[in-house]
């Protein structure tokens, strides 16, 4: 499994109604889309919470490589260069994802992230608490950076604790396989 995420910032008047419309028009373009467990079309938008950025964030699970290569080289990707530009997509390897069967109900998502510091011997990372009312979690981590993040989905917007490591976004349109299926590793 790998997890991908890009994060496209706006300035703070930006609209994000626009990024609401492009979403309601072409979210379910990746429903069932080959390989992904799930893409949560992800948003921060200060106009709503004054203490976000405005950020177009979507999130990805793949169950293999090969659905992930289809979308960025056959032209699903191009979509996302044409509108804003070369974008760096961060990936990551899944250490713990749980979906409950409630993961389709998910409407908010707290992603809260970390450094992982040099060690002499490692263990593998373990959640956070989670918030009341979690849907599914999901941590990755990128011995590339040595960072880690943990998602935790819901269906009411959680509380968190005040940090810059911590973001709390709104799905706006969740992708899932055509079973609709909840996955755990």
């Amino acid at each position: 499994m790998i997890a991908m995420q890009y994060k496209i910032a706006f300035p703070d008047d930006y609209d994000m109604n626009l990024i609401r419309q492009r979403v309601e028009h072409n979210g379910a373009k990746t429903d069932g889309f080959q390989d992904l467990l799930f893409k949560a079309y992800l948003i921060a938008d200060k106009s709503r919470s004054p203490k976000s950025a405005n950020e177009y964030s979507p999130l990805y699970l793949w169950a293999d490589s090969g659905g992930m290569n289809r979308f960025l080289f056959d032209g699903f990707y191009d979509n996302i260069l044409n509108s804003f530009g070369w974008q760096k997509v961060q990936i990551g390897v899944p250490l713990n994802c749980e979906l409950t069967p409630h993961f389709a109900e998910s409407r908010f998502v707290a992603e809260i992230e970390h450094e992982i510091r040099p060690v002499g011997r490692m263990e593998r990372m373990e959640f956070s608490p989670e918030p009341d009312g979690c849907t599914g979690k999901m941590l990755i981590y990128n011995p590339d950076k040595w960072r880690y993040a943990e998602y935790f989905f819901s269906a009411n917007k959680p509380e968190l604790p005040a940090s810059p490591d911590a973001s709390v976004y709104e799905v706006l349109h969740l992708s899932l396989p055509q079973s609709g299926a909840p996955y755990s590793v």
